[in-house]
């Protein structure tokens, strides 16, 4: 009997063994260093519509039925597609101007710019004042010039979108911008993928209206976004993934920088945004919803303030 009893506790003990050093196994295949994920970017998403859908959990598949996508369950920390909120407590409301956002077009770089003219900075949107025209056509004449890109095109507290549709300085001279400025502080917004692809495809504005900010995109050559792609919800997530190991590799290259991560719906963005900027939480709310896609239409946002 008592061998019996003792046979059953090792056969046990051997199965709890087995299954504990599978579910270690699973995790360190799931927690990839973020520049193996920048080679196999699959690994950090999931793709619905047909496609195999691989759980970072217990690895295993299962068919989706639409053509959305999913960010999966990866670790926060570990995420291309999630926020970050590591920045040290001690560097709250004492990081140093310019504020730079290094994320991407229609994730709130509207809101981000009323935030700071409502705390009274200086800062750019798109445009860069009366003679310089749009920032990122203004940046890139002066890098041709071998000037500093943020002093001749306005000198700004605050720069919340230098990219336009054929041309992104947070991707093609971030080295120049950290030259001018080696202490700028980043921002890098966080958006659902889904509703990323859907605003960028019903975004019509400024002088070519006739074509959607995604078309434009996938007729540009961006770097990381070559001329023909952009156009589904896969090719941008992608992109935004790489995008986003590059800025975080950057930051750890150059510790000069503090990189703010803002997930654009977080409920407690504003007053997480106070905390860090200093700025009342009363500043922060989403601007520039499209009507296309939105009942409520907010106010007209200067493109450049100056308190």
């Amino acid at each position: 009997m008592k061998a019996i009893v003792l046979g059953t506790i090792l056969f046990l003990c051997i199965v709890a063994l087995i299954t504990n050093s599978k579910y270690i196994r699973v995790q360190t295949n799931t927690i990839v260093s973020e520049q193996e994920r920048g080679v196999t970017v699959s690994k950090g998403f999931r793709k619905k519509g047909g496609a195999e859908v691989q759980s970072s959990n217990a690895g295993d598949t299962e068919e989706e039925g639409d053509d959305s996508f999913d960010a999966g369950n990866e670790p926060e920390l570990s995420s291309c597609f999630r926020a970050r909120n590591d920045l040290a407590l001690a560097s709250h409301g004492r990081l140093p101007k310019p504020f730079i956002n290094v994320g991407m077009p229609k994730m709130g770089s509207t809101s981000l710019h009323s935030f700071f003219c409502c705390g009274n900075y200086t800062s750019s949107h798109w445009e860069c004042g009366k003679g310089k025209g749009l920032c990122a056509d203004c940046m890139k004449r002066a890098v041709v010039k071998d000037t500093p890109p943020l002093r001749s095109c306005g000198n700004f507290d605050s720069w919340m979108q230098m990219d336009r549709d054929v041309f992104f300085p947070q991707i093609e001279m971030l080295n120049e911008i950290h030259n001018e400025a080696p202490n700028a502080t980043y921002v890098l917004t966080f958006r659902d993928m889904n509703a990323w692809n859907n605003s960028l495809h019903h975004w019509i504005g400024g002088k070519n209206k006739s074509i959607s900010f995604a078309e434009r995109l996938t007729q540009a050559n961006i770097t990381g976004l070559p001329s023909g792609k952009g156009s589904n919800v896969d090719d941008l997530a992608e992109f935004f993934c790489n995008h986003v190991i590059n800025i975080r590799n950057f930051v750890a290259e150059h510790p000069s920088h503090a990189l703010v991560e803002i997930e654009m719906t977080d409920p407690m963005a504003g007053e997480r945004l106070e905390r860090i900027f200093g700025i009342k939480q009363s500043c922060w709310q989403q601007q520039n919803k499209n009507p296309v896609l939105h009942t409520e239409k907010s106010d007209k946002v200067r493109n450049t303030c100056y308190p």
